[in-house]
């Protein structure tokens, strides 16, 4: 089985690595972290900057710090996803799981030069998340059909033309190895064969962990205290585990010498990437600033790592049997280039008493290309490759993603609001995914703590095998972030 995550929603299919044309929003559908103070007005800095967080988004920022500054920001994540499959009265389920992490670390050298129209020349070093993976999912209940089915379907060809050494070994072949796959009178059968449709009891537990994270390199100046400009080097890192088990039991007996099934996988995709964006703010007069920026398709370089187990249990002449087995190790490397990102973005400061904020982002998510051939260029991976771009392009449309937020500064104390408007990336899907944010803040002439907090909500499907039954997901992902920083 293969599952692949949207991180504000879910949708879970089959498979036995991690190359599915819905797998490209776990690289390109972000929900961006930083500093509290970032998260609290919803990421909308990008006509603002001073702000950490900006160096992910519009660098141009960077050149409105005024000192050296460091901060560091722990967090909490609690994510808990309601699952109820179709068919009959099968009851909702609700599966919590909860992550600690960084999610920001960085540091800022300011520097003032003396004879110039430039007014600041700033570097900042440090990391940003991109996307969180965490999060667990359980449902149980009856439904129609069964896994083997389509392993048995592609398994019968093969054993009448072929041998079991041709059998896909992550799935029909465990089904062979086990028993669930046999000849009867030397012919491929199964216990379900004339049954195919019979309603058996079924569960599944699925567990995902990880994060993107990216490491920022960037260089910001601020000319005349009119034109604000910055890039960013990034290089995002990858780490992404998911754990699942799916069973089925025939605690009726509906399925004449089957008992029960157990199909357990395990797939850990690592990689490493670079991207470069630019930005740049203009300040039309004291009150109001304006932004743009231009991200670079995000090259990534990924590596999956995968297992399969199955066990398979049936009750004939014999007596009770029960059998295991385990796949073989797999590996593939591969290549992604998400899309490119473009942003505009506006604030309106209020004297000395906060800001307003706004930014509305574009994004086509069918521009993510695959590259199965860098490393091994046969024509088995130029179709796949060509096969899996070709889907992405009819799934997927362009997307617009819309932050608005804002500050309240009561003396050193500091209030924050924020909304985020996440643009459905799906073809078939309108309208937008939503988060809520706040914060607030103390900040002082050496030393600021500031804490954010971010809701988001999300509906998404769960598919355990092609055909199975639709299982409807309901997720809420609460993130609360602790920022300190120092100014030297």
């Amino acid at each position: 089985m293969k599952q692949y995550l949207l991180p504000l929603f879910m949708m879970l299919a089959t498979a036995a690595s991690s190359q599915t044309a819905p797998d490209v929003l776990k690289f390109s559908y972000l929900t961006p972290g930083g500093t509290a103070r970032y998260l609290g007005v919803g990421g909308a800095f990008g006509a603002l900057g001073a702000e950490f967080g900006t160096l992910s988004q519009n660098p141009a920022g960077l050149a409105m710090y005024r000192t050296n500054e460091l901060m560091l920001t722990p967090a909490l994540r609690f994510a808990n996803t309601d699952a109820t499959m179709s068919g009959g009265n099968n009851q909702n389920f609700e599966e919590s799981k909860s992550h600690f992490r960084f999610d920001n670390l960085g540091i800022v050298f300011n520097t003032t030069p003396r004879t110039s129209k430039w007014k600041t020349f700033n570097v900042g070093i440090g990391y940003n998340q991109l996307t969180n993976y965490n999060r667990a999912i359980y449902y149980s209940g009856n439904a129609e059909g069964t896994i083997l089915n389509n392993w048995f379907a592609a398994a019968k060809p093969i054993l009448q033309n072929g041998t079991e050494d041709d059998l896909d070994p992550f799935a029909s072949g465990l089904a062979y190895q086990t028993g669930a796959i046999y000849f009867q009178n030397d012919i491929p059968t199964y216990d379900f064969e004339g049954n195919e449709n019979a309603t058996v009891g079924r569960t599944q537990t699925l567990t995902q962990s990880g994060t993107m994270n990216e490491m920022v390199l960037s260089l910001a100046g601020n000319y005349d205290e009119k034109l604000l400009i910055g890039a960013t080097v990034g290089v995002p890192f990858v780490r992404y585990r998911l754990n699942g088990e799916y069973q089925e039991v025939d605690d009726a007996g509906v399925v004449a010498f089957f008992d029960d099934l157990s199909y357990s996988e395990y797939l850990a995709t690592d990689g490493v990437g670079v991207n470069v964006k630019f930005g740049v703010i203009y300040r039309a007069s004291q009150a109001l600033r304006l932004g743009a920026h231009v991200h670079s398709p995000t090259w990534l370089r990924l590596t999956d790592d995968y297992s399969n187990s199955f066990s398979y249990a049936y009750t004939d002449g014999t007596g009770q049997n029960s059998n295991s087995e385990n796949s073989p190790n797999g590996n593939f490397d591969y290549r992604l280039a998400t899309p490119w990102r473009a942003g505009l973005s506006g604030a309106m400061l209020i004297q000395k008493h906060g800001f307003l904020s706004a930014e509305i982002e574009w994004v086509d998510y069918s521009a993510n290309q695959y590259n199965f051939t860098s490393d091994v260029s046969n024509n088995a991976n130029k179709q796949a490759e060509r096969e899996i771009n070709n889907e992405i392009q009819r799934l997927f449309d362009p997307a617009m993603n819309i932050r608005v937020g804002g500050e309240a500064v009561l003396s050193d104390f500091r209030l924050r609001a924020g909304l985020n408007l996440l643009g459905k990336p799906y073809a078939t899907e309108s309208g937008f995914n939503t988060a809520y944010t706040a914060g607030a803040g103390v900040r002082g002439e050496a030393f600021y703590l500031d804490l954010g907090f971010r809701f988001g909500t999300g509906t998404g499907s769960v598919l355990p095998y092609a055909g199975g039954p639709t299982v409807a997901t309901k997720n809420r992902v609460s993130d609360i972030l602790l920022t300190i920083g120092f100014k030297f």
